[in-house]
């Protein structure tokens, strides 16, 4: 249940567009991703009794060198995201305390991350599409030469809300309870009767 808790930050806090969305997910990836492969080897090389700090440290250091990466490269997309990859250093140090990054977790660890994935990129599309009247709006952030993409519709006619984080908590609900009544249906389905 931990788990799925920590992709609520990210899910309502930065996918108010498709690009963030897109651009958190990837780099949710890079950092769990390094700091998976970090930490197991050196795990054999770090006294038991500052394996904890060694954790703090390792996931600090990756976060900041992405930070300082994203700033270099894409500073509109940094200023954008705000706080939301610095928190990735504490999906990492509950994640190991979680044994993700074992062998016999990687499986779980893998399905949590392309959850968040396709949770980040719906979420996105939907609340982009929704308040914005666009898709991919913000483009630009990540590739500065390609022009502005033309509006589905006026801004004055998409709805506010849904760019806020409240208007994500309230998406959110409608996208759960719509996945529960789809389920409920399939289950309550009767079988066909068989032809001649």
């Amino acid at each position: 249940m931990l788990q799925g808790t920590l992709v609520l930050a990210p899910l309502l806090g930065a996918s108010d567009s498709l690009v963030k969305a897109l651009s958190m997910w990837l780099l949710s990836l890079i950092v769990i991703g390094a700091y998976g492969l970090s930490s197991r080897t050196l795990k054999p090389w770090i006294h038991p009794d500052l394996g904890g700090l060694a954790s703090i440290l390792l996931a600090a250091t990756l976060v900041s060198c992405l930070s300082l990466g994203l700033q270099a490269r894409a500073w509109e997309l940094h200023q954008a995201l705000g706080i939301y990859p610095a928190l990735l250093s504490l999906q990492c140090l509950l994640l190991e305390r979680l044994g993700a990054f074992e062998r016999r977790n990687l499986a779980n660890s893998a399905a949590l991350l392309a959850s968040l994935g396709a949770g980040l990129l719906l979420m996105g599309a939907l609340r982009e599409l929704l308040g914005n009247g666009t898709l991919l709006g913000q483009l630009r952030w990540l590739v500065p030469t390609v022009s502005e993409l033309p509006r589905l519709w006026a801004a004055q006619d998409g709805l506010r809300l849904a760019t806020l984080t409240p208007g994500a908590f309230i998406l959110l609900g409608l996208l759960l309870a719509a996945r529960q009544a789809l389920r409920h249906h399939r289950s309550a389905k009767p079988n066909s009767p068989l032809g001649p």
